[in-house]
């Protein structure tokens, strides 16, 4: 991993609205980077330079040369120099799982898990890894730097925008203050699958296994059809129940109404007119007075967009289709 990502997340988080400043950090690397790390942002003061331009307090950031804070890819007992072959990348994500768990078990903490810098693999294991035991409070995200600050290399390696007057050169030999760079974070939606198996403290560790008895699972779920029943709240799926605010709920109940007419299921772009329909002979006054609504295909395709957000929020599968399948629902038993 780049030492950079470190600082440059920290940075961004710490000026968020409102900020965010981690009580610890942990970084998964080779024994390779681990030196970067060490050589840059330890013993050459960089981080703790960032902690007090952050003004962080004795419990906030803390970073430091120890295994608990530098945690090295090992395959069996030797650390790995880098992630090479297929063998490295299966013990990397069985290391990046294992360690997570320990995070992600504990209910009083939150992750912000950085899928920036490193090799392409490694973010993509760490992203996988969030998505199978990550939870909906949990962060994934993803680092941006204004040019030309990410071009710059050591010896005047860019961290953070420092605020004294550091001027550092960039390879077409111009001068930038440190001060004056962007840093933006980009927050990387994923789908915590752990809602969805309530039994993941009884899974096994292994990714691979765990990723197989996932699939083995949704396989299922997509076999059998869904129970699904309107409530008060909003719906209940099998055994879940998402609280849905009225629009989406009447959006919900269109499509329920739609998918068990035994009519073809229309395209969004053509269902203006049955979804109109539909509000006008609602029981409810506001989905009447929606059903005027100028814009309502534009209406129509929020709401679906809402609908499918609030599944993927409780890992629940079954929701509406995409594209041409806007309006189609996998099978279900509607209750009532």
């Amino acid at each position: 991993m780049s030492p950079a990502i470190l600082t440059e997340t920290v940075w961004a988080l710490a000026h968020e609205r409102p900020p965010v400043r981690p009580c610890k950090v942990v970084a998964f690397c080779t024994a390779r980077s681990r030196e970067q790390v060490r050589r840059d942002l330890l013993e050459s003061g960089v981080w703790e330079s960032l902690r007090q331009s952050l003004k962080a307090r004795p419990d906030e950031l803390e970073f430091g040369d120890t295994g608990d804070h530098i945690r090295v890819f090992t395959r069996g007992v030797r650390e790995l120099e880098d992630i090479r072959t297929p063998d490295d990348s299966a013990a990397a994500a069985d290391f990046i799982l294992g360690h997570l768990r320990q995070f992600t078990e504990n209910p009083d903490l939150r992750v912000v898990a950085s899928i920036a810098g490193g090799r392409k693999t490694m973010s993509a294991l760490l992203y996988a890894c969030m998505t199978l035991i990550g939870r909906e409070t949990d962060r994934v995200t993803h680092v941006l730097v204004g040019e030309p600050f990410e071009e710059i290399a050591r010896p005047a390696r860019f961290f953070y925008p420092a605020q004294k007057e550091q001027k550092l050169l960039v390879p077409d030999g111009r001068a930038v203050l440190a001060r004056n760079a962007r840093i933006e974070l980009a927050d990387i939606p994923f789908v915590p699958l752990r809602n969805r198996f309530t039994d993941l403290g009884r899974m096994p560790g292994n990714f691979s296994t765990l990723v197989r008895q996932y699939a083995k699972e949704l396989r299922h779920d997509a076999a059998q059809p869904a129970v699904v029943a309107l409530t008060a709240k909003g719906v209940r799926v099998n055994d879940r129940e998402i609280v849905l605010g009225q629009r989406p709920r009447w959006t919900l109940e269109f499509l329920l109404q739609l998918n068990r007419s035994g009519a073809p299921v229309p395209r969004q772009s053509d269902a203006g007119e049955p979804f109109a329909a539909f509000l006008a002979a609602h029981a409810d006054p506001g989905a009447r007075a929606w059903s005027k609504s100028v814009a309502l295909i534009d209406d129509l395709k929020r709401e679906l967009n809402h609908l499918r957000t609030a599944f993927r929020r409780e890992g629940i599968v079954w929701m509406p289709g995409l594209r041409a399948d806007s309006l189609r629902l996998p099978p279900f038993e509607r209750v009532e």
